[in-house]
C-alpha cells in the first residue's frame, strides 16, 4: 500500500465563506471536527494528519464502539470517516446507527473501504454513507471529498439553525396571535377556537362543559374618575385573579372590553356556581391604589352548562350572556346561572 507525503500545496485553509452556485453562500465555521475510525492505525494516522493540516480537528478511534461513543458525545462532530472493516462494530453497522439517531441526521460519512465491487459501493449508501472511497488512499481525491462533505456539513448546519429562528419566530407569532396583549388572558378568536375544540370532543364523549360569561359592572366610571391606564391596570389585576382561580385545564379569555369568558372542561353547572361564587368573592376584594385614591370594583357572571341540544358552543355563549344580563338586572355583583 502506497501513500503521496502530504506537501505544503496539500493545505488548504478552511474557508469563513464558500460561494456555491449562483447567489447561494454556504457559511462555515473556522474550524470543523471530524472523526477519523479505522482500525488501521497507519492509515488512521495519515488521514488524521492530512485533515488537520486542511484546517480540520480531529477525533480519533481505532474501532466502531470508540467511534459511536465519540458521536455520542455532548457535541459530536460534523464529518466522519469511517473504515469499513472495523472490530466489535463495522464501519456498515455503524452508519446505520448514525442514520436512526435523530441528533446525528446531519452527519457527513465518508466510508472508506478496500472493496471496489458495485455491489459492495450500493451496500455502503444504501446504509447510510454519503460518499464512498476506496482504499489505497488518495490525498488529492480525499481533499475534494471532504470539502464535497464540509459544504454539506455546513448546508446542514444552516439549515438546522434557520429551521430553529423560523420554530422560534411561529412561536412568538402564535403567543401573538392567541394572547391578549393587555391582560395575557386568551385572545377572543383563540378562545372561540379552543373552545369550539373543547365543546366537540364534549359532545363526542359525552362529557360536561360550563361557560362563564363575565363583565366588570360599572368599568366605565372607573376609566372616566381614575383614567384610561388605571382602567388598564384594573383589567390586568382582575384578569391574573381568574387565572389564579381557575385549573389549568380552564380556558379564561378576554372577549372585548371589560367582558372576559371561561370555558370549563369537564364541570357539571354545580362545580361552575361554585367557581361563579368564589370569583365575585374574590373579586370584591381586588384593590387598586392611585394617587386619586383607591379603585375597588365587582363583577357580574353569567354561566350555563352543555345541553343535549347544543350544536355549537356560541349556543352556551349566549345563554350564558342571557344570564349575565339578568345578574345586572337583579343589581350586579352576583352572578346567574341560564334557566
Amino acid at each position: 500500500m502506497r501513500f503521496r507525503t502530504v506537501s505544503s500545496a496539500d493545505v488548504v485553509p478552511v474557508c469563513a465563506e464558500l460561494t456555491i452556485g449562483k447567489g447561494i453562500e454556504v457559511a462555515y465555521p473556522v474550524r470543523m471536527r471530524a472523526l477519523v475510525a479505522d482500525d488501521d492505525r497507519t492509515t488512521a494516522v495519515i488521514v488524521s494528519n492530512a485533515l488537520s493540516s486542511w484546517g480540520i480537528d480531529v477525533d480519533l478511534a481505532h474501532d466502531g464502539a470508540a467511534a459511536w461513543n465519540i458521536l455520542n458525545s455532548l457535541r459530536p462532530p460534523s464529518l466522519a470517516v469511517v473504515d469499513w472493516t472495523m472490530p466489535e462494530l463495522d464501519g456498515i453497522e455503524l452508519c446505520r446507527r448514525v442514520r436512526t439517531a435523530p441528533r446525528l441526521n446531519s452527519l457527513y460519512v465518508l466510508l472508506l473501504t478496500a472493496r471496489d465491487r458495485r455491489s459492495d459501493l450500493i451496500a455502503g449508501l444504501d446504509a447510510g454513507a454519503d460518499d464512498y472511497m476506496t482504499k489505497p488512499i488518495d490525498l488529492d481525491e480525499l481533499r475534494a471529498r471532504i470539502h464535497v462533505g464540509m459544504r454539506v456539513a455546513a448546508l446542514q448546519q444552516q439549515l438546522a439553525e434557520r429551521v430553529t429562528e423560523l420554530r422560534r419566530a411561529h412561536d412568538h407569532l402564535t403567543e401573538l396571535v392567541s394572547t391578549d396583549a393587555l391582560t395575557l388572558v386568551y385572545s377572543r378568536r383563540w378562545w372561540f377556537d379552543l373552545a369550539a375544540t373543547e365543546f366537540s370532543r364534549s359532545r363526542r364523549h359525552g362529557r360536561e362543559m360550563s361557560v362563564l360569561q363575565l363583565d366588570l359592572d360599572l368599568f366605565k366610571r372607573v376609566n372616566d374618575r381614575f383614567g384610561h391606564q388605571t382602567g388598564d391596570v384594573v383589567l390586568r389585576t382582575f384578569s391574573d385573579m381568574l387565572r389564579r382561580e381557575c385549573r389549568s385545564s380552564d380556558l379564561v379569555g378576554r372577549l372585548g372590553g371589560e367582558e372576559f369568558a371561561i370555558a370549563l372542561p369537564e364541570t357539571s353547572v354545580d362545580r361552575a356556581q361554585t367557581l361563579a361564587a368564589r370569583l365575585t368573592e374574590a373579586c370584591r376584594s381586588l384593590v387598586v391604589r392611585t394617587p386619586a385614591g383607591e379603585v375597588t370594583w365587582s363583577c357580574s357572571i353569567g354561566l350555563t352548562g352543555l345541553r343535549p341540544s347544543d350544536e355549537t358552543v356560541d349556543a352556551l355563549l349566549r345563554r350564558a350572556d342571557t344570564a349575565l344580563y339578568e345578574a345586572k338586572r337583579a343589581g350586579r355583583d352576583r352572578w346567574s346561572d341560564a334557566a
